[in-house]
């Protein structure tokens, strides 16, 4: 037996909100931030039911936790819980992220955040460029407002059910002066070269399967990031590699919205060589651990 010395009577309290939530990785992500910098902090996972969600926000602030993450089913009913919300998340439509203010908790999106670190860190900037986003929910949400906030040349959303991505271009030109142009998944081959994709769909998650029949498309792309990373190397990764584009899965873009999310609760800045660190420590650990499906 050995003491426990590093959470005390003023330890912070951060935590994820989700249902389920169990296989969050949260917090293996913000204990292990927690701990490299020295932050007196812990974090943990709640399981709270939709029925419990406001509860759940009033309990937390009189408990004095300083910072939550929210994820699913939380993300858009959580709004309406909060004393402010920053209007980048409110563009979205979507919060993942709360901060202890003086009279309550402010909503933040750090999908975005997360997204656009990848990109720094890889040496791809937005601005001025061609995007393509696949997909027209919640995280395509995020990578299309990321691509406008950061002045894309042009934005291109594809997805299955062509209204869905209307309604996406509808939503992100109400805020930004941006061309958008929404083309049909099955068919991309009138899109220009030189792409940047954000890959935002669940297609391929824990199976062998990409949205993009056509291995050959991606001779277009430039740099792709798959917001699946299970299996590690998804097959949207690996069809983008075999025709020369470098391609990322998932898991920075968690690993960088976490770190996002904690430099927010603890008004810190995290350089880039201690992120990078932290990405590859924990990608390791993922891979090799027994639980990983």
């Amino acid at each position: 037996m050995q003491i426990v010395s590093t959470v005390q009577g003023q330890s912070n309290v951060c935590g994820i909100f989700g249902h389920p939530v169990g296989h969050s990785f949260s917090p293996v992500l913000q204990n292990t931030l927690f701990q490299a910098l020295n932050l007196p902090a812990v974090y943990t996972a709640f399981d709270v039911s939709p029925a419990h969600l406001p509860a759940a926000v009033q309990g937390a602030f009189a408990m004095g936790i300083l910072g939550l993450n929210i994820t699913i089913p939380h993300k858009k009913e959580v709004m309406a819980l909060l004393s402010g919300i920053d209007p980048l998340a409110a563009q979205i439509g979507a919060v993942n992220t709360l901060c202890r203010r003086e009279n309550g908790f402010w909503g933040y999106n750090t999908d975005i955040l997360g997204l656009k670190k990848c990109f720094a860190l890889h040496g791809h900037s937005l601005k001025g460029a061609s995007v393509l986003v696949l997909g027209a929910g919640g995280a395509a949400n995020a990578a299309a407002f990321l691509a406008a906030s950061e002045g894309a040349g042009h934005l291109y959303l594809a997805n299955r059910t062509r209204a869905k991505a209307e309604a996406l271009a509808s939503q992100v030109q109400a805020h930004y002066s941006i061309a958008i142009t929404v083309c049909p998944l099955e068919d991309l081959s009138a899109l220009p070269t030189d792409l940047l994709v954000i890959q935002a769909t669940s297609v391929g998650m824990g199976s062998w399967e990409s949205p993009i029949q056509d291995i050959s498309f991606w001779q277009n792309a430039r740099f792709v990031v798959d917001i699946v990373y299970t299996p590690w190397e998804t097959k949207t990764v690996h069809d983008a590699r075999s025709q020369g584009a470098e391609a990322v899965n998932g898991f920075e873009m968690l690993i960088y919205q976490g770190i996002a999310s904690a430099e927010l609760w603890h008004g810190i800045s995290v350089d880039d060589q201690t992120a990078r660190t932290l990405c590859g420590l924990l990608a390791d650990y993922y891979q090799n651990r027994k639980d990983t499906k």
